[in-house]
């Protein structure tokens, strides 16, 4: 594993108002939830309110900047994604809502005895809206997590299912990384099989997002959603598809929306505010890199997050009574981004959370949105586990003071 200097990602810290407010009073381990926001997307979001809060297309100046700042903001995101054009770039609400839409624009394509496969590795919000379908006459196939605590999907796994459903599996759906445990998807032989099956490929890249390059040639997927403020930006969301993919969907639209991508997607006026702002987080990314190349800072976030994931999997292994679920070697975090489920023998995740928190140390517990992976672990999903997910403004000291803090609850 190569070593990067932290010493770029130490001063980023203090880019971020909430990381100068709290000092060392506080620890962000909760970014899956939500990651913080640097100075220049508070910025950008107060820009918009203050100097061009007007509906875009119109005539005037204002209503023309509004319109120049959004398609900046797909160019971004494009580049970012390494999309072959702007135009396959649609914004949302968030990613739950954009895989809802994208679910039921696919819905006037499919025919009783169609399959969709899902997985026990993903958030819900990547399973429901392809699970509704069953009212058409779809039929869900789940793609079964193995290795015991590892939570592993095997590919074998998925291509007995599609040779199982012998060419009527129309759509895969799956996580690029699982926000419970942290595991990383090999997407882009996933895809190969899916392809090969003649099925579409859908991806939820929410908790990849904030943790590395993302290019949707080399995945080979067709769809791909995420999350704005996952990624250090605004409440707003973005799908990419491939643009003979979104050809294939038949979304709901008025008719004064024009039918073709991206526009027919978009219902509705726009979070103007938060697609500034995600503008303004990915130059943020960018200028972590002295050459200013968004793909090489994001390939720079994975190489120090390597580190920082090796250093979290090795001290919460020293813990006395601590589990951890997924991939437990230090030596694996090419397997993983930075997030760490586990409990602490004794104890109830809440309770274990609960003093974490008056600690000032921000963990989550519970099921993560994904109570069917919980389950495959063998847990209660009612408990569940014990969560912290870090990003590249997070320190090595600060998991040394939550290694200390478990310790001492054991």
């Amino acid at each position: 594993m190569a070593t990067t200097s932290s010493s770029v990602f130490e001063r980023v810290r203090e880019r971020f108002p909430a990381l100068r407010a709290a000092g060392d009073r506080e620890v962000f381990f909760d970014n899956a939830a939500g990651a913080q926001v640097p100075d220049e997307v508070a910025d950008a979001v107060r820009a918009h309110y203050t100097e061009r809060n007007v509906q875009r297309g119109g005539h005037y100046a204002l209503s023309r900047a509004v319109d120049e700042g959004i398609a900046d903001a797909r160019h971004a995101i494009a580049s970012f994604l390494n999309a072959s054009s702007p135009r396959e770039i649609v914004f949302g609400l968030n990613a739950t809502s954009l895989i809802r839409m994208t679910a039921e624009a696919l819905r006037p394509r499919l025919k009783r005895g169609d399959r969709v496969v899902v997985t026990e590795l993903d958030h819900e919000s990547n399973i429901g809206p392809w699970l509704r379908l069953e009212s058409s006459g779809v039929e869900p196939v789940f793609w079964r997590v193995g290795g015991g605590d590892a939570g592993r999907l095997d590919l074998e796994g998925l291509a007995g299912l599609l040779r199982a459903g012998a060419g009527r599996v129309r759509l895969v759906a799956l996580p690029l990384a699982s926000n419970a445990i942290g595991r990383i998807v090999d997407v882009a032989a996933a895809a190969r099989l899916a392809h090969e099956a003649g099925a579409l490929v859908f991806v939820d890249a929410v908790h990849y997002g904030p943790h590395g390059p993302i290019d949707v040639q080399a995945l080979g997927a067709d769809f791909l959603a995420f999350s704005g403020y996952k990624i250090f930006g605004p409440h707003v969301g973005f799908l990419w598809g491939r643009a003979d993919a979104l050809r294939t969907l038949e979304p709901a639209r008025e008719f004064f929306l024009p039918g073709e991508a991206p526009y027919a997607f978009e219902a509705g006026t726009q979070s103007y505010e938060g697609i500034a702002g995600m503008a303004a987080a990915l130059r943020y990314l960018a200028s972590l890199d002295g050459s200013g190349s968004l793909r090489r800072a994001m390939a720079r976030i994975r190489a120090h997050e390597a580190e920082l994931a090796s250093t979290l999997v090795l001290e919460l292994g020293r813990v006395p009574g601590v589990h951890i679920y997924g991939d437990a070697d230090p030596a694996s975090v090419d397997e993983r981004v930075p997030t760490v489920a586990f409990r602490l023998e004794g104890r109830t995740c809440s309770a274990v959370v609960e003093m974490l928190a008056a600690l000032g140390i921000h963990a989550r517990d519970g099921h993560m949105y994904a109570p069917r992976l919980v389950r495959a672990l063998g847990l209660d999903p009612e408990d569940g586990v014990c969560r912290v997910s870090l990003c590249h403004y997070n320190l090595p000291a600060e998991i040394a003071w939550l290694a200390e803090t478990l310790r001492a609850m054991k």
